[in-house]
């Protein structure tokens, strides 16, 4: 009779091919063990079946003689199949995995970056009270106020910064523009009025604010918007001295415009 063969060497032989996905020798090797394998079962199945003939055959002739079935006396333990040697196909590689219990988590970063906080906010915080910051507050302004051109502009623009809330941050954004555009920096200070208008529109500084936009919408040639800005600040601000200067350009652009068409009608009617 043919020995059992053991599946345990052909199949830890299938799943070290397997592990390495190697190059196409390496596959047909692994599809001949998975041949071997399925041929080792089939011929354990066979072999099952003939020693589960054999030993019925031994208990008939055991019960015809009287004599006691030979595993009743001293029951054999089982054959243990010895497994087979591995043997890996050259080109291949033998991969180690650890058990989950032996892995370990990549490290997590858990220190937390020191930020010093900022000194001017600790004193405010340290101070007694509100009338300490509006005193502070009301001697920056004055600071800057006595400044001259560009330093003027930014120690402005940096009091309302840091007083946003303060009753004059927006006539300080207002002066600040100004002194950006006596420094020839347009741009910077219609940047700054547009500013007032829209972050602080019941202050008493955007009458004022209305006025310089309608200004820097005349400087870029666009004069339906300045008659806009002008007719909103002349409707909602009637009694600034902003609002008399934008009634007089309203009517300087309103005449204006009609000598231009009388001119143009004129033009267009001759030969």
């Amino acid at each position: 009779m043919t020995p059992l063969r053991t599946e345990a060497a052909l199949v830890a032989a299938l799943l070290v091919s397997g592990c390495a996905g190697a190059d196409a020798a390496s596959r047909r090797e692994l599809d001949a063990l998975r041949a071997d394998v399925a041929a080792a079962r089939e011929e354990n199945r066979q072999l099952a079946r003939s020693v589960e003939s054999l030993q019925a055959r031994l208990d008939a002739m055991a019960a015809r003689l009287g004599r006691p079935h030979p595993q009743a006396e001293a029951p054999s333990r089982p054959v243990e199949p010895v497994a087979e040697p591995v043997v890996v196909p050259g080109g291949l590689a033998v991969v180690r995995v650890e058990p989950p219990s032996t892995r370990r988590a990549p490290p997590v970063p858990t220190s937390v970056a020191i930020v010093e906080p900022d000194g001017s906010r600790l004193e405010a915080l340290a101070r007694r009270g509100g009338r300490d910051l509006a005193s502070e507050a009301e001697a920056e302004l004055r600071a800057a106020r006595k400044r001259d051109g560009l330093a003027r502009a930014h120690a402005l623009e940096d009091f309302a910064a840091r007083y946003p809330r303060h009753p004059q941050a927006g006539a300080a954004l207002v002066e600040s523009a100004a002194a950006y555009a006596d420094a020839g920096r347009e741009e910077a200070g219609c940047a700054l009025v547009r500013r007032v208008v829209e972050e602080y529109p019941a202050g008493d500084a955007v009458s004022e604010a209305l006025w310089r936009v309608a200004r820097c919408e005349q400087r870029g040639g666009q004069t339906e918007a300045e008659r806009r800005v002008l007719t909103r600040l002349v409707t909602e601000f009637p009694s600034t001295s902003a609002a008399r200067r934008a009634g007089e350009r309203l009517a300087a652009i309103t005449g204006r415009s009609g000598g231009e068409s009388s001119a143009g009608g004129a033009a267009r009617s001759g030969p």
